[in-house]
């Protein structure tokens, strides 16, 4: 086990996300295993969380596009470097990465990579771009979906690619743990209706995230039901008036409804009886699919990307068929008419299967175990020098 180690987390800022809840989570786990754990962000919500957990944290412009602003970055985190006598790196986006390789190089500090979304071949200067992900010592993908795109893109990165899928946090996402006033608070923002079935969808207001296939979707659904599409209200004026023009116009006026992004996702989220993530793009990951099945609630996806990694079909949740509205139809009309039976056996399934694959615990200790190699060998070759 890595001990006595120094490691340092390079992520763009550190707001609510998937990429910034994995940063915090490592950082946590780092210093609960006596080793130091130091994180450079340009600030954001959860700095604080990575203090009070007994990491320090470095607020620099670690975000900037502005490649001439690089060269000034990489001088102020190599006093940081020194000061805290860094043993790993691990870059978490391209920006980052493209600031520490040099530093990397320069100091003979191993660095790791981890690629959080989509991965595709591009135009020359875009592959380019993503190419510095690559360069690391190993590279971390968070699915095998992402996995796979980096090696179409870059195959001879297959050898370093290590692919550890992100992790719920099962004492937070835990039904018991969340009280009873969290959720009625929740169920007054969204304007619940106690004697309807909730679908419900939770994403940033983007169309490839699918609430257009979602909403055509529940035209064809033969049973009452109510959706809530949280987060979609903090969409541009454009995005909110496509989806309130669809909604209209396929009479679910009384159906449908648009919440802001939810300060409490765990008690919201046990508010829907089916959770839904219809994304017309293959996700990197889902996170929330995870997290949903973690708090005992019945689970529909597309079948593409992350999220079929975390489904089984028919045992932990639904898969339709990618981009089918009907077939995303028929899987939430499937979920709403489970047996009480068929709804306790899928929610046992789908929790145990969190439990031994998904966990924050797992993510943690095998990302741990992998900085610990990085390191390992990184010493064993300046021996051989």
């Amino acid at each position: 086990m890595l001990k006595n180690k120094t490691i340092l987390q390079i992520v763009p800022a550190l707001d609510n996300g998937g990429v910034e809840r994995g940063v915090i989570e490592i950082s946590n786990y780092i210093s609960k295993i006596n080793c130091k754990s130091i994180v450079i962000s340009s600030g954001g919500k959860l700095k604080h969380t990575v203090e009070r957990n007994g990491g320090i944290h470095y607020t620099l412009g670690v975000n900037t596009k502005n490649p001439f602003k690089w060269s000034f970055l990489r001088k102020k985190i190599e006093k940081i470097i020194n000061i805290e006598n860094i043993d790993l790196i691990h870059v978490c986006s391209r920006i980052p990465a493209w600031i520490a390789h040099p530093l990397s190089a320069k100091l003979n500090i191993p660095i790791i990579s981890s690629v959080h979304s989509r991965f595709r071949k591009e135009n020359f200067f875009k592959n380019f771009y993503n190419s510095i992900l690559v360069k690391s010592d190993y590279v971390i993908a968070i699915s095998k979906h992402i996995e796979n795109e980096i090696i179409s893109v870059f195959p001879n990165s297959k050898s370093k690619i290590r692919t550890i899928y992100r992790g719920v946090d099962l004492d937070l996402f835990n039904s018991s743990n969340i009280s009873a006033s969290r959720i009625i608070n929740q169920s007054k923002l969204m304007e619940i209706d106690y004697g309807k079935p909730v679908i419900l969808m939770a994403s940033r207001p983007s169309f490839w995230k699918g609430h257009l296939c979602l909403i055509k979707s529940l035209k064809k659904i033969n049973t009452d039901f109510q959706c809530i599409l949280i987060g979609a209200y903090d969409g541009k004026i454009s995005f909110k008036k496509k989806l309130y023009k669809l909604i209209e116009k396929l009479g679910l006026g009384d159906k449908v409804r648009l919440c802001s992004v939810s300060n409490d996702i765990q008690a919201a989220l046990m508010l829907g009886d089916v959770i839904v993530m219809p994304s017309i793009e293959p996700e990197p990951f889902g996170r929330l699919i995870i997290e949903a099945q973690s708090l005992g609630k019945i689970v529909v996806g597309f079948d593409h990307g992350g999220v079929s990694e975390t489904i089984i079909n028919g045992d932990t949740g639904f898969l339709a068929d990618p981009k089918n509205i009907d077939s995303l139809s028929e899987k939430l009309q499937i979920a709403l008419n489970l047996r009480e039976t068929e709804r306790k056996k899928m929610i046992k399934n789908a929790k145990r299967t969190v439990e031994r694959k998904f966990s924050h615990l797992k993510m943690c200790s095998e990302t741990v175990k992998l900085y610990e190699k990085c390191i390992f060998e990184s010493e064993i070759k300046r021996k051989l020098k």
